[in-house]
């Protein structure tokens, strides 16, 4: 890179470039007479037109205007620079109808034989090199007749395009050339309008980013597009029939929220000084996505609490809602964070841009996830106990309340069960009967009577007999449990052990009355019911008379449902597990035999619109430039004085060697001229008395090693020997008085004359034009060219320059042209892409093992990581998608998104019993974790599908790798992850969740309840005095019990519905004596 700033500082190239090319007109009349051959009279009038149009264009700039003379590149006496075919005519028209006695009122009347001699030409009128292969595309090369002596038996006869360039010089301000850009491409496009005979394609400066940024703003509408499938899909997946149960409000927020934290990620990303390319563009697609995908795991895991313990206060429900999911949301936003932020180290500045701003925008997410959507959706749930309609929260509904509403209390200690109005118009202080999923209150048999109950209807006035063991207090003074109906196992706590034991996934299928204690669970078959547990029925309940306005009817999650009743059963069969690891199988084979095999590259039609004028001048080149001749390059020799022969011997050598690389076409870098050769041929030719000095390496590089048809062009001149160094400056400035344009290939010391004047005294740089042989349809062809340069460099310096490249190693001898520095991209992709990857799976990893109690789940979400970015590859291969920058962005979203859909499967697995079996433990996992998963990735995947419209076929390759990442994440994270935590899953790790929602290790507890008995042993006296504690005895003789007196349980419901209707009028006292016991939890 520092090689490429110094050519250009040193050896300008111009401060800009613009030009157009010529082919017959399809539809005109010399098609049908010449076909595409461009060679024609009419097309070459057409374009002097269209050149005379150029030169006439003025800007005003600065306070002054601008013509051609003062802003065209110029050569080493200051007049403008030409290189292309009218130059021929010294860029005169009159001069051209003149040559071929042309008429300017026909175009086409004229002799076409001088217009033919007049292209074959090798020589300009100011003796500089003809490019005839970069100037005419698509040649065709016919037999003379009669050759003159000494000329090749070969002619051009047709070429289908003609190109002309335009430079311009050094020190212009931007804006000033953004504003002669502008002109040039409206000329072009009159006079492409006008042209009656040729079609002109045309680039400018400016172009490629003008079109990049308009492929943007043209999409804009897609963006708006994506935001509302998104608020569509949250809403209607967030959303009940009942008006105040429903959560819209909620899921509208949500997106909302995801909306401003993108917002904010962009605006910090821009703080950085990070500048917005078109790939940040497509960043609203996933970041919107992840913002979905963590309402939905919130507000499900929040339903799967209320489902297992609906008696439940709000500030309990909450603190285990986030010390579960909600720890998986920041596990899972954090490792996306990691992965993205180390893209962000990448080489390539397109690459780091994108991660920066993906990095600042998960981060974004993760804030407002945690603060913003949390509190609203807290502010969401009190709307709900308070029975307010959801979108028009002042209002209070006339129905009756949602039986599962949380209780609420307020600082002005108002609230508790049923709110804090209880009574409203239409509803009665005793709640409707509501079918939902109970909770059963287990209480060890005491000298009084078994108790037990069942949460109530939330919307009930009176307190539950035994609503506070549900939130972990024990009424009485007695311990109790709280377990769903779906509790893999009932377990005694030990003594002095406080905090409840956390419950398996609850049955999602046991919600009516009808369930049975012996239903098995639906994730397994062999899953059953080992304890007893009490059927749910209306008996269970507190029943009440139903208001007039009927029951609140359950709505069930039927995505669940599918989850429980059949996918997870699936899963649990052998032939289900063999059918996902054969389809993993094959892909896997499928990406491995597509990986090698991909195309590279970055084409420019990719890059802009469909419809972009652009989109003409790359379909051009590719059909014939860009088949016959590579980009032009430069030998460029730095510190290095010409003079001695020994040096110009070094410096043949060095052309000879680049020659032989096989990237080199020597056949046409020999048509480009250079300034040593051309010098000692052009001395012994014209002055004898030189005594050239004959030693190894004085010879004319080319001698040899031209080929081809166009070979028979070119005859190097023997050399006989290099100049003496006593004669070399005196005869060089000869030389350049004759051959002026090789000025530009050298740079001079200079020293100040006693008149005041600076006068050249050697050449201190140089250069020498090669160029590479033709690109074609290789997309790899850029990162081999790069390799075979280095390669040649360092062979160059460690041959012939070993003593200077000593001195300063890599300074001397080089190439460089404009289009390595996108080959190095290209040359460090693949290499790039491994050690991003290896990056981020170990980042996510640690990231992981910060979360996740079990090193063998973090082992198999790493595994899921780098699969998914495997995946790519044969989703790639499919369907013809280059490897690419554009690629490696994508695996650098994978590697954020796969955790995505994995680690909230995985944390679930992990606290779960079951039946104590891998597959029954899947089988609850994925039941309670699916539905949430697989509806945030639908969502994402569906918020994605406009950018399949976008004009641009970046964009809508990016849809096709987004589209991938994302399917493919949801696989491995519904699919394959289930399959092997089913075969090789770490062992369950016991969990307890105290009466306050704080999550602690089972082995935590009961470290710190033996602590506590040993402290009570050595209390001695104290202990003494103390009655034993009674027990509770064995959980099955206590349940067989229970269920052995039907009638005293009938009994016990029937006595605490009428002591909660007595202790009514104290039930602002009562409440806010459990707040205060609450709080001191």
């Amino acid at each position: 890179m520092k090689d490429q700033d110094w050519a250009s500082d040193v050896f300008s190239s111009g401060g800009g470039y613009a030009q157009f090319m010529a082919t017959v007109k399809a539809t005109g009349p010399l098609a049908a007479r010449y076909g595409a051959n461009a060679l024609q009279l009419g097309v070459f009038a057409e374009m002097f037109a269209v050149d005379t149009a150029v030169r006439a264009i003025s800007v005003s700039s600065g306070g002054r205007t601008w013509g051609w003379e003062d802003i065209c590149e110029v050569n080493f006496v200051g007049t403008c620079k030409y290189s292309g075919p009218l130059n021929l005519w010294s860029m005169s028209y009159a001069t051209y109808l003149a040559d071929v006695n042309g008429s300017r009122t026909d175009p086409t009347a004229g002799n076409r034989d001088a217009l033919i001699g007049a292209v074959n030409s090798p020589r300009f009128p100011d003796n500089s090199a003809v490019s005839t292969l970069s100037l005419f595309g698509g040649i065709v090369l016919s037999p003379l007749a009669n050759p003159p002596p000494g000329s090749p038996p070969l002619f051009m006869s047709a070429a289908q395009v003609v190109s002309q360039p335009y430079g311009l010089r050094d020190g212009l301000s931007d804006s000033l050339k953004n504003k002669w850009y502008n002109k040039f491409l409206d000329v072009l496009e009159a006079q492409s309008a006008a042209a009656v005979h040729s079609s002109f394609a045309y680039i400018a400066g400016n172009s490629v980013d003008n079109e990049i940024g308009r492929s943007v703003t043209n999409d804009l509408y897609l963006v708006v597009i994506s935001v509302a499938i998104f608020v569509l899909v949250a809403v209607l997946g967030m959303s009940r029939t009942h008006s105040v149960a429903t959560r819209s409000s909620l899921a509208l927020l949500g997106v909302v929220s995801g909306v401003l934290a993108m917002v904010a990620g962009y605006g910090l990303s821009m703080l950085f000084g990070c500048p917005f390319t078109t790939l940040a563009q497509t960043l609203p697609y996933i970041l919107l996505g992840l913002t979905v995908d963590c309402m939905f795991i919130l507000t499900k895991a929040y339903d799967s609490l209320v489902a297992e313990a609906p008696a439940a206060s709000l500030q309990a429900r909450f603190r285990r809602l986030m010390s579960s999911a909600g720890t998986s949301v920041f596990v899972t936003l954090l490792a996306s964070a990691v992965a993205f932020a180390l893209g962000a180290i990448n080489e390539l500045p397109s690459v780091r841009w994108f991660s920066v701003y993906a990095t600042m925008g998960v981060v974004s997410i993760l804030v407002a996830t945690l603060t913003f959507y949390t509190g609203v959706f807290v502010i969401t749930e009190r709307r709900i106990a308070r029975n307010k309609v959801d979108c028009l929260c002042c209002m209070t509904s006339g129905g009756p309340r949602v039986p599962t509403a949380a209780v609420v209390w307020y600082e002005d200690g108002t609230g508790g069960p049923g709110g804090s109005d209880a009574v409203v118009t239409g509803a009665s202080s005793d709640a409707a009967y509501y079918d939902a999923p109970s909770a059963i209150v287990l209480q060890a048999p005491s000298s009084r009577a078994p108790a037990i109950a069942s949460a109530p209807s939330r919307g009930a006035g009176a307190r539950a007999v035994a609503e506070s063991a549900a939130e972990g207090h024990s009424p009485r003074g007695s311990p109790a449990r709280s377990e769903s109906a779906s509790s893999a196992g009932l377990q005694h706590p030990a003594p002095g052990e406080e905090p409840l034991k956390k419950s398996a996934v609850p049955d999602v299928a046991n919600t009516n009355p009808s369930a049975a204690a012996g239903l098995r669970h639906p994730g397994s078959g062999s899953l059953k019911q080992q304890h007893g547990v009490l059927p749910y029925s209306p008996s269970t309940a507190l029943a009440g008379p139903t208001p007039a306005g009927g029951a609140v009817p359950e709505e069930p999650n039927l995505m669940k449902r599918l989850f429980a009743a059949y996918y997870a059963p699936f899963l649990t069969k052998w032939y289900g597990k063999l059918f996902v690891i054969a389809i993993f199988i094959g892909w896997a084979v499928l990406s491995a035999v597509g990986a090698p095999r991909l195309q590279e590259g970055q084409p420019l039609s990719e890059l802009a619109p469909d419809d972009s004028y652009l989109q003409d001048y790359v379909q051009v080149m590719e059909d014939t430039f860009q088949q016959q001749i590579g980009s032009p390059t430069y030998a460029y020799y730095r510190w290095l004085d010409p003079a001695p022969p020994a040096q110009q011997a070094k410096m043949l050598a060095a052309v000879a060697a680049s020659l032989d690389s096989a990237y080199v076409n020597s056949t046409v870098s020999a048509f480009q001229g250079n300034w040593l050769i051309d010098f000692i041929v052009w001395v012994q030719d014209n002055d004898p008395s030189v005594k050239l000095v004959s030693m190894p390496g004085c010879s004319n590089p080319y001698a040899g090693r031209v080929s081809g048809d166009l070979g028979l062009f070119v005859n190097p001149a023997t050399i006989q020997g290099c100049i003496p160094e006593d004669r070399f400056y005196p005869k060089l400035n000869e030389f350049l008085a004759v051959s002026r344009g090789y000025n530009d290939d050298l740079r001079w010391s200079q020293s100040i004359a006693p008149n005041g004047t600076l006068v050249r005294t050697k050449v201190w740089a140089s250069r020498m034009p090669l160029v590479h042989t033709a690109k074609g349809d290789d997309g790899s062809y850029g990162r081999k060219c790069i390799k075979s340069v280095r390669h040649l460099e360092h062979t160059v310096l460690e041959q012939q320059y070993g003593a200077e490249d000593a001195a300063t190693p890599g300074d001397v001898f080089f190439l460089s042209n404009g289009d390595y520095i996108y080959d190095e991209g290209d040359a460090v992709l693949g290499p790039m892409t491994v050690e991003y990857v290896l990056l981020a799976v170990a980042g996510v990893g640690l990231v992981l093992t910060l979360t996740l109690p079990s090193i063998r789940s973090v082992l198999f979400m790493m595994f899921a990581v780098g699969l998914t970015d495997f995946f790519l590859f044969g989703e790639m291969f499919i369907l013809g998608i280059r490897f690419n920058q554009v690629s490696i962005i994508n695996m650098i979203m994978a590697t954020g998104l796969s955790v995505d859909y994995s680690v909230y499967f995985a944390q679930r697995f992990v606290a779960c019993q079951a039946d104590g079996t891998l597959n029954g433990r899947m089988a609850l996992a994925l039941s309670d974790t699916g539905s949430a998963v697989f509806v945030g990735g639908i969502t994402a995947l569906l918020g994605t599908i406009p950018l399949a419209f976008s004009t641009s076929t970046i964009l809508r390759t990016f849809f096709a790798l987004i589209f991938g990442t994302i399917a493919f994440a949801l696989l491995i994270g519904l699919m394959l992850m289930p399959v092997i935590f089913s075969l090789i899953g770490p062992a369950p790790l016991a969990i307890n969740v105290a009466a306050d929602g704080t999550v602690r290790l089972e082995q935590d507890v009961q470290r710190d309840a033996a602590r506590r008995k040993e402290q009570e042993l050595e209390a001695g006296g104290s202990a003494a005095g103390q009655q034993p504690q009674q027990q509770s005895g064995d959980w099955r003789s206590s349940m067989a019990a229970v269920r052995a007196d039907a009638g005293a349980e009938q009994a016990a419901l029937q006595q605490a519905g009428q002591q909660a209707a007595a202790e009514q009028p104290d039930a602002k006292a009562g409440a806010d004596q459990t707040r205060k016991g609450e709080d001191n939890v």
